[in-house]
């Protein structure tokens, strides 16, 4: 759409912290104001702010996640917001935003239109029919897609139209090697690492992310074979709970939490595998995406997004989900002889963005 009419868009979600929605969001912003537009964010804050704001993109503050009815208080603050900046487009990324610009819209004429993206598969309940009731609705996967249409077809103006999520080729790019800086700073706080194979469990550690997937892996592991997570052990009940069974089971030297990390194109290219075990399907998988753009190879159960991905790009690395010993047989093959990953460029940011770009313009030329 570079070189047509300029759109303002605005992007609503809960916060800007760590994830890839939020990572995605801020990208995208970057793009719609590098060709021209005006990108605007609603957010309830975080520490991806100050990168929106050093690209020039605008940041309302707004506790817009905040699972309480008395957020519906701010349905008429998100309509002034909407007529003072003259918006086109209002793009929700989580239900709860979802349905704040859901009531902020209702019965009002277009423009703003109304767009949401669908990228997890939430739990089916009506709260959830939200994610389908935009004026259109896109889906970051044929796994999403297929979830909208089987549970929430009734709310569907249209067939959700499938965009699937892009990386940064410039961030992640083919062949990268890990900073050497970065590589001692990280091996002084950690020496085991030096001359070892690591795992990498990326992303925020949940339930959902299936880490006792892992652990008989971990039990029948070598010495000088690590799983790297990024978190640390008292971060949520979850890890406390993980760190003391891999505790119980004298398995604890074998994890090293890392923490948070920002440079995580270097993460990819230091470590040997990327894992996804998730115990559900994801819609996407983005750090699949990431590690495989890279050109490490990633080992992951064969569902949802993350089959969708392997299957187009490292067919080799899927495994039957919850198969634990297809699972330690998959990974020690890696290890001992590492695929060769080739360059990807069918999931790119750009590709992603010129496509949103056309659904926005889709509704900005239907007749008002």
């Amino acid at each position: 759409m570079q070189g047509s009419a300029s759109l303002t868009v605005l992007q609503i979600l809960p916060a800007l912290n760590m994830g890839g929605v939020e990572r995605g969001t801020v990208e995208f912003a970057r793009y719609l104001k590098a060709s021209g537009h005006r990108p605007i964010v609603v957010s309830g804050g975080g520490y991806q702010v100050k990168s929106l704001e050093a690209a020039g993109v605008e940041h309302i503050q707004l506790p817009v996640g905040k699972k309480s009815p008395l957020t519906f208080r701010y349905v008429p603050t998100l309509r002034k917001i909407f007529k003072q900046y003259n918006v086109d487009i209002v793009h929700a990324r989580s239900r709860l935003p979802a349905w704040l610009v859901y009531f902020a819209l209702r019965k009002k004429t277009r423009p703003p239109y109304f767009v949401t993206t669908l990228h997890g598969l939430h739990s089916v309940s009506r709260y959830s029919s939200i994610m389908a009731r935009g004026d259109a609705v896109i889906a970051v996967s044929q796994t999403a897609a297929q979830y909208l249409q089987q549970h929430f077809s009734d709310y569907l103006s249209s067939p959700p139209q499938v965009i699937y999520r892009g990386v940064d080729v410039d961030r992640f790019r083919y062949g990268h090697r890990a900073d050497d800086k970065w590589v001692a700073d990280l091996e002084q706080h950690f020496p085991m690492l030096k001359d070892s194979q690591k795992l990498l469990l990326p992303g925020r550690l949940t339930d959902v992310k299936g880490f006792e997937n892992i652990i008989p892996w971990l039990k029948q592991s070598q010495d000088k074979q690590y799983v790297l997570v990024t978190a640390k052990p008292d971060q949520s009940d979850y890890s406390q709970r993980i760190n003391a069974q891999l505790k119980q089971l004298g398995l604890a030297g074998k994890v090293i939490w890392i923490g948070r990390q920002e440079e995580m194109a270097d993460l990819y290219a230091y470590v040997d595998i990327t894992l996804s075990v998730n115990r559900k399907p994801e819609s996407f998988g983005r750090t699949v995406l990431e590690s495989l753009t890279i050109g490490t190879p990633v080992v992951g159960f064969d569902h949802g997004g993350v089959g969708e991905i392997l299957g187009a790009l490292l067919p080799t690395g899927r495994v039957a989900v919850s198969e634990q010993n297809a699972l330690i047989e998959r990974i020690n093959q890696t290890l001992q002889n590492p695929p060769n990953v080739i360059q990807q460029a069918q999931f790119s940011n750009q590709q992603q963005f010129e496509q949103t770009m056309d659904v926005y313009r889709q509704l900005m030329e239907q007749p008002q």
